[in-house]
């Protein structure tokens, strides 16, 4: 065989080489550039035949090998936005090195590959966590009825380990007892989602089995989700439990809501008692009440009372005066009114107060100022519960709670034809009469004690009222009952300079005719200084703070002076422990009402 065959035999295998190859002489020329070379480095063959090797590739050190004669092994270089590795060795020929060759090879798609791995191992890990997070259990299962994979909360709720369970088949692990159904077999036969409760190991099982369908429609896995609902059963009588312990408070905190409302309704006196319970007993249903009584006695409080201590606590609460709205507008604010039903009207319309009510109380004040013609749409809405808007034709269901209030006689109003008898009687299913203050009397003393210490607090002030000026407040009728006595005590309080408020402060008040005059202003001017005076009240005070409390130093706390200082003056005064105090009513700086004895 001749050296011509010999050389091109060895050119026929470079060029079936996958990896590049490039060899130069000692003179730097490139020898073997084979098809790999070129494709690798966009570099024809014919361009680099014979070329110096520094102006085929620029960054090679073909050149430092063959002059050092050291090897360079997987030598990572970029070429052409490639990636390449290098292996560089010398040539030689006995002990002389003749020239250099490198093979390289394009690692791009397997740094691609590996990359993609990378990100598969990332995904599956990031899977494997999130089914192991799961409360859960999972078991998947491939179309031959072996399990590939089951978490550990199925292993757990099971009480089996992994080795037990995966790469067995389904029909071993029924035999051996491990399962009493096999959800995959009826996935595997039905081809949808089935549902089977089952009990294992003393726990009742929710079994959901899920096929997974490959891209010709053929079911490659079963996935089974377990849910152990003995758990969801303990979770819904916890809950259960929760929710009635929830009634009870949501009840309590409703009784003391209606409390509260009870609390800003001020009484001693037995038969306003009787009132009250009466009006939270009826608060528990949905009838019709009538509260009756003069004006100022408190009407409005009753009906606040019945809305905070119903079920309808949460809900609007909408008065309506009917003596306060004119009656030109008074049908179109109860009920409404639709676009254009009237000139001046919104164009988008307008609910009325009975659908603003909704789900509520509505408390139609001063009820028995309604016209007649009026009285007929309120009667409607009572009986039928349904109302129309003013230029309206589609009937509005109403859900609301009626309570009225009015200060007139409606019986009489009924027999002189000024109020519908209907309405009436729709009206006065729970009637509820409040008594005036002048028949109350008792209440008075705590009246004023509330709203003496309501306006001090509000202007800042440390008045307190004389006994003649409750002597007075005691004798006069109020014939605007509550509100009259709140407004004058408002009045004195602003108007009248001194801290205590004496019975000359009423000389301009309609309470002026109710003073016990000639004893009472006799006694006052009697006093012959106001060093006198002082003592006087100083003396009468101390004496009261002791009978009350029964020791010098509760006494001294509530008169905001020393112990010491109290035994001093009670010595001063030649007050003793087993003196009382003939004056019937005081009230103290403190604004402590005491009762008559």
């Amino acid at each position: 065989m001749n050296l011509e065959m010999k050389v091109w035999d060895w050119q026929e295998i470079f060029e079936s080489v996958h990896n590049g190859i490039i060899a130069i002489n000692l003179n730097s020329e490139v020898i073997i550039f084979n098809r790999a070379a070129s494709m690798i480095l966009n570099i024809p063959q014919i361009q680099a035949i014979g070329e110096q090797i520094e102006q085929v590739i620029s960054n090679t050190r073909l050149i430092q090998v063959m002059e050092s004669g050291t090897d360079e092994h997987n030598q990572r270089m970029k070429i052409n936005d490639r990636a390449i590795i290098s292996n560089r060795s010398p040539i030689w020929r006995g002990n002389k090195i003749i020239g250099a060759v490198a093979i390289f090879q394009d690692i791009s798609e397997f740094e691609a590959l590996s990359h993609q791995l990378d990100t598969f191992k990332e995904v599956n890990k990031r899977l494997d966590a999130v089914i192991e997070a799961l409360d859960d259990g999972i078991v998947v299962v491939d179309s031959q009825c072996v399990v590939v994979r089951a978490n550990d909360a199925y292993l757990n709720m099971i009480g089996i380990t992994a080795k037990e369970f995966v790469g067995k088949r389904v029909c071993d692990l029924l035999m051996q007892g491990y399962a009493n159904k096999s959800v995959t077999e009826m996935v595997l036969e039905r081809r949808s989602k089935v549902n089977v409760m089952d009990v294992r190991n003393g726990k009742n099982l929710l079994l959901s089995g899920n096929p997974v369908f490959d891209d010709n429609g053929n079911v490659s896995y079963v996935v089974t989700a377990i849910r152990d609902v003995s758990q969801l059963n303990e979770l819904e009588e916890k809950l259960a439990e929760s929710e009635q312990i929830r009634d009870k408070y949501f009840h309590e905190l409703e009784h003391l809501r209606s409390q509260q409302s009870f609390k800003k309704i001020i009484t001693k006196d037995p038969e306003m008692q009787r009132k009250l319970e009466m009006a939270c007993h009826v608060a528990y249903v949905d009838s019709n009440v009538l509260i009756l009584g003069e004006t100022g006695v408190g009407k409005e409080l009753i009906a606040q009372l019945i809305h905070r201590a119903s079920k309808r606590a949460k809900q609007p609460f909408i008065k309506i005066n009917c003596g306060a709205i004119p009656l030109n507008l008074l049908e179109s604010e109860l009920f409404g009114y639709e676009s254009g039903a009237f000139t001046g009207a919104l164009r988008e319309g307008k609910p009325g107060l009975f659908e603003l009510a909704q789900g509520g109380t509505i408390f139609l004040d001063e009820v028995g100022e309604l016209s007649l013609d009026l009285q007929v749409k309120v009667l409607r809405a009572i009986q039928d519960k349904v109302i129309t808007r003013v230029g309206g034709k589609k009937p509005i269901l109403l859900d609301v709670r009626i309570v009225a209030a009015t200060n007139r006689e409606l019986d009489i109003m009924v027999k002189e034809k000024k109020f519908r008898e209907d309405l009436y009687y729709r009206l006065n299913v729970v009637p509820i009469f409040i008594p005036p203050l002048r028949n109350r009397k008792t209440d008075i003393f705590s009246l004023v004690a509330e709203f003496l210490e309501k306006f001090n607090r509000k202007y800042g002030y440390q008045k307190w009222i004389h006994p003649d000026v409750m002597d007075a407040f005691l004798a006069y009728d109020w014939p605007g009952n509550i509100r009259e006595l709140e407004n004058t005590i408002e009045r004195l309080v602003v108007t009248y300079r001194e801290d205590c408020i004496g019975i000359d402060a009423l000389a301009e008040t309609s309470l002026v005719s109710s003073q016990p005059s000639s004893k009472t202003i006799a006694s006052f001017k009697d006093i012959a200084s106001l060093q006198a005076y002082v003592e006087s009240e100083e003396r009468r005070l101390i004496a009261e703070a002791y009978r009350a409390t029964g020791s010098t130093r509760k006494a001294a706390s509530v008169l905001k002076i020393s112990q010491s200082c109290m035994v001093k003056k009670m010595k001063k005064y030649k007050i003793f422990g087993n003196q009382t105090i003939n004056k019937e009513v005081a009230l103290f700086p403190d604004n402590e009402i005491q009762n008559r004895k």
